[in-house]
């Protein structure tokens, strides 16, 4: 039977390489480290991106039995970024070049009984014709083996593969499907043993199949399953193969694979998943972080996933790489999902640029063939120019291994050749004033698959302290995007760019090396334009109120148009308690998608009426009046001076009535703080509140994802999100408080342990050193006093 250990503590790093290190445990100034690492923290902005590029050393001792020499020894790494030299006992192994696909190497040659030094060598560097460098790149790739490490102890005949697809059976029965499984087992010698195949659903047997033969390398097992649940995105139920090998009754070899049952399909007329059609609206990911670029661990990569989910999408982009197994596990787990893509940003290079890139194809799909999420492969560089054979074989390379899954490639120019089967293309079109996609024709020769792949990003940048004018545009231009994606069956999707804002070079971004082109910022806090996504949702009521409502913080004290982004059917708003109105979406701004925002202006209502100063015709033309000065201030439409000419001329109200009004009713001076109350109602059953108005109690508070972390296979972080909060639970977002961050003995913050808030929010990251049932973290401020947060390690 095989034993797989995990390996990733109790290593050493020294952070440069000499040849005399080869072979030597003993360098001068090593550190302890864990695996994921990264070879040099980095500032959150203002930095240079070649201070973590740079050659290391990576050192580990395994200790190795006889037993275990008898067997297969493999060690895989699941990324290295960007060139690794792995050495066993002072003797290369491999030199693998590229940072995004895993790779294994056999240790046998050099293994030893005892203790066996383990070495690598990275170099971080970005070195040309290594997908995706080559050219410049609006990323940053990082440094270190900054994935997970694991020792594989396999038996001499052991299987190498489990490849694993259900095909329809009856297609108006589902709970009928066809499972096809292709087996590849390595023989130390050819002859005879039984397979048994053990599929199983929450821990309960399903289906057994046995047969017995002479086993060859490779061969397909399929059966007719009846009683199955399938994956989809409201219930993605998911079971276990277990494949054994056995030989006079000893299992010499078991594999268990997780899997799905369900259909995937790309068609001119939209995208189908268990032939029911689906809109794909998702955001694009990078796997980057603050402070540690790559290297996080399992529960950072699983939060993305859930965040992604949260947020509404039904897929996600996984740009511009092979993303972490924990990531794509978890989106099956949810029902999220996944394009994943060659690595690669625009450039093509020579042949071995190539070569490498139909080498990452070949490791992404057999790496990630279970997984039900995943519903195409990106075979092609990430806008690119067009390169027929190159693009030729990368599709061939990918069909030949999986016939059960379309390819795409992502372009950003129109009447790209078509090799793949679904074309995917970046529209930036929209820039506020226009549609928000081009229409497919446009772009597309014949009538084809297709799928917008990013949209707005870099065409609006924006920061979560910016302007509220500006954030709210943001929302809305994913909110037109997302519209237009509902208005025609042409358009499978669009998939906007992006999730968080991401580390970049110095000619990308704003200069501070932050593209800040997410809808969430670098530690996923979300901006306004998120909930052009959340309120998509269905499974809970949604409402934001995107205005902070405090006249004073508007131009002349006139309120803006007030715009809600809710699932809900309708919303009552009130002032102080007292009736405004009773408002809708805007349908005629975005009529096809699932919900849209709320767009209106009247924060008066009947209030001038109910206050019994005026008869109704006056209060009627008052309430207008004061409208469209706020709209328009003096340059208000003629039909609305003459409205104010014949209140003046019937001595109804005099200039200083006017701007008294204005003042009561939509700039809200008074002494009194004004608070608005937002009902959200479905089924005209109120389902949601909130309040937003003048603050007088300030608080901090401060959430984390989790309070158990699990200190196992590798370390564990926490992400805790520090806010200023007002009574309303509404951020402060101008506050840039600073907060002084402390730990118990056995967690530490990764990056500075002193932040000043962006925004009213910040990020932090506590990291687990050792298992303990008491810990916790302390966040201060000098102003609103601190929180603190109790955590367990297990």
């Amino acid at each position: 039977m095989r034993e797989v250990i995990n390996l990733n503590f109790d290593w050493k790093f020294k952070d440069d390489f000499k040849k005399e290190y080869i072979n030597n445990l003993e360098i001068n100034d090593q550190i302890d480290i864990a695996i994921p690492h990264t070879m040099k923290e980095i500032p959150l902005n203002y930095f240079n991106e070649l201070d973590y590029q740079y050659i290391g050393t990576y050192s580990r001792i395994i200790n190795l039995t006889e037993a275990m020499l008898k067997h297969n020894l493999f060690v895989e790494f699941l990324g290295i970024m960007n060139i690794a030299k792995v050495y066993l006992n002072g003797n290369l192994l491999v030199i693998h070049e590229g940072g995004y696909t895993p790779f294994k190497v056999n240790i046998n040659k050099f293994a030893k009984n005892g203790e066996n030094l383990l070495q690598v060598i990275v170099d971080s560097t970005e070195v040309k014709d290594i997908p995706p460098f080559g050219k410049y790149v609006d990323f940053l790739a990082f440094s270190g083996i900054y994935r997970e490490v694991k020792l594989y102890v396999l038996p001499k005949t052991y299987i190498e593969r489990a490849h694993i697809i259900t095909t329809e059976s009856d297609g108006l029965d589902l709970t009928k499907m066809v499972l096809s499984i292709d087996l590849k087992i390595l023989q130390e010698k050819e002859e005879a043993y039984q397979v048994k195949a053990i599929i199983s659903y929450n821990g309960e047997v399903t289906h057994t199949s046995n047969f017995e033969d002479l086993i060859k390398d490779e061969f397909l097992y399929s059966a007719k399953l009846f009683d199955i649940k399938r994956w989809d995105l409201e219930n993605p139920n998911l079971y276990e193969l277990t494949i054994q090998i056995i030989k006079e009754e000893e299992v010499i070899d078991e594999v268990i694979e997780r899997f799905g049952f369900r259909t995937v399909k790309f068609t001119p007329e939209g995208f189908l998943l268990n032939n029911q059609p689906i809109k794909l609206i998702g955001l694009n990911r990078h796997q980057s972080y603050p402070y540690v670029g790559y290297a996080m661990p399992k529960s950072m990569q699983e939060l993305d996933a859930d965040i992604l989910k949260d947020m509404g999408c039904t897929i996600v982009r996984t740009s511009h790489y092979m993303q972490s197994d924990h990531f794509i596990n978890r989106c099956d787990e949810i029902g999220l999902l996944v394009l994943e893509e060659t690595p690669g940003w625009q450039y093509i290079g020579n042949e071995h640029f190539k070569e490498l890139t139909y080498q990452n194809i070949e490791s992404m799909i057999n790496h990630h063939f279970n997984h039900p999420s995943i519903i195409t492969w990106g075979v092609r560089i990430n806008e690119s120019i067009d390169d027929h054979d190159f693009y030729t074989k990368t599709n061939e390379i990918a069909r030949n291994i999986d016939v059960s899954r379309q390819t795409c490639g992502v372009r950003n120019f129109k009447k790209s050749e078509f090799l793949e089967d679904v074309y995917t293309y970046n529209d930036f079109s929209h820039i506020g004033n226009n549609p928000g996609l081009e229409k497919p024709n446009k772009i597309v020769k014949g009538y084809v698959p297709y799928l917008v792949t990013e949209h707005n990003g870099h065409v609006f940048p924006t920061k979560s302290f910016d302007s509220e004018s500006k954030r709210i545009e943001h929302a809305l231009r994913h909110a037109r995007v997302i519209d237009d994606a509902y208005s025609t069956d042409r358009i499978s999707g669009a998939i906007g760019w992006c999730l968080a804002d991401y580390n970049t070079h110095f000619n990308f971004g704003s200069n501070d090396r932050i593209c800040y082109h997410g809808v969430t910022d670098m530690f996923r806090i979300p901006k306004y334009a998120s909930y052009a996504y959340k309120s998509q949702k269905t499974t809970e009521p949604v409402l934001l109120i995107a205005n902070n409502m405090i006249p004073g913080d508007y131009k002349e004290f006139k309120l803006p148009e007030i715009v809600v982004f809710s699932n809900c059917e309708y919303i009552k708003i009130y002032k102080n308690n007292q009736f405004i109105g009773q408002f809708y979406s805007e349908w005629k701004q975005f009529p096809d998608m699932e919900y849209a925002p709320f767009i209106f202006d009247d924060l008066i209502g009947d209030l001038i009426l109910d206050s019994g100063k005026y008869k109704p015709s006056i209060a009627k033309k008052l309430k207008a009046l004061l409208l469209s000065y706020n709209r328009n201030g003096f340059d208000m439409p003629l039909k609305d001076k003459l409205k104010y000419l014949s209140l003046k001329l019937s001595k109804s109200i005099e200039i200083e009535d006017l701007f008294s009004l204005f003042e009561n009713y939509l700039a809200n001076q008074s002494n009194k703080p004004i608070v608005f109350k937002f009902e959200g109602y479905i089924d005209d059953e109120l389902v949601i509140t909130k309040e937003k108005g003048h603050s007088t109690k300030f608080s901090l508070e401060a959430n984390t994802n989790t309070k158990t972390l699990v200190h196992e296979n590798t370390y564990d972080v926490a992400r805790v999100v520090v806010s200023l909060k007002d009574e309303y639970d509404n951020t402060l977002t101008y506050s840039n408080e600073v907060i002084k961050i402390k730990t118990s003995k056995n967690l530490e913050v990764i990056g500075p342990d002193n932040v000043a808030l962006i925004g009213g929010s910040i990020g932090v990251y506590i990291k687990t050193k050792a298992k303990s049932q008491k810990e916790w973290v302390l966040l201060e401020s000098n102003n609103y006093g601190k929180v603190k947060l109790d955590l367990i390690i297990v």
